[in-house]
């Protein structure tokens, strides 16, 4: 195995733990998501507009289409870009700085994973493929634009619209719902 599979496979890893963090121990991004994030105070929280399926296919649709790929073909720059980028980048703003302060506290589901993992991974990753020239010009645009086109195609339109339903009855548990602390006002 190549330092750049190893590092997919690893990445690939430490998505499953982020969404373990999110939605396991401590777990309550989905009261977050429904109360804070993606909706502001939903009528019901429990299932809308993030509910079991939507949260499912969206993060096993995103380990398949962005952390799988990298390790299959790991020589493929822009493929392994994509995951680095979001879980590096894009879920370091997410989860280091913009959830934090609609939390109004420093740590949020899901931070430990991108700070440990995610941030680490991309570090190596990135300076591994610039001092072996190996990424051009064209694998970052490509990278970047497959993460982009991904999340808002992919995730916010197909995945979201697809399952956002008030009445779903795919609704979080009461024990699910309980994780998520409110913020201090």
């Amino acid at each position: 195995m190549s330092l750049l599979q190893g590092l997919a496979v690893l990445n690939f890893a430490v998505i499953n733990l982020h969404v373990f963090e999110e939605f396991r121990l401590p777990g309550g991004f989905p009261k977050f998501a429904n109360t804070m994030f993606a909706m502001k105070n939903s009528p019901a929280p429990d299932r809308y507009p993030l509910n079991r399926m939507s949260a499912l296919m969206t993060n096993w649709l995103s380990a398949i289409v962005l952390y799988v790929p990298p390790i299959i073909w790991p020589n493929a720059i822009w493929f392994g870009l994509a995951p680095i980028l979001f879980g590096g980048v894009a879920q370091l703003i997410m989860h280091g700085i913009y959830n934090n302060i609609l939390l109004k506290r420093f740590y949020n589901a899901g931070l430990a994973a991108v700070l440990l993992g995610h941030v680490p991974i991309m570090i190596v990753y990135v300076h591994y493929i610039v001092i072996n020239d190996m990424v051009t010009i064209w694998d970052w645009v490509l990278g970047t634009l497959i993460m982009i086109v991904w999340y808002i195609v992919g995730v916010r339109i197909i995945i979201s619209k697809t399952f956002e339903d008030i009445n779903s009855p795919y609704a979080f548990s009461k024990d699910e719902m309980n994780r998520f602390k409110e913020p201090r006002k």
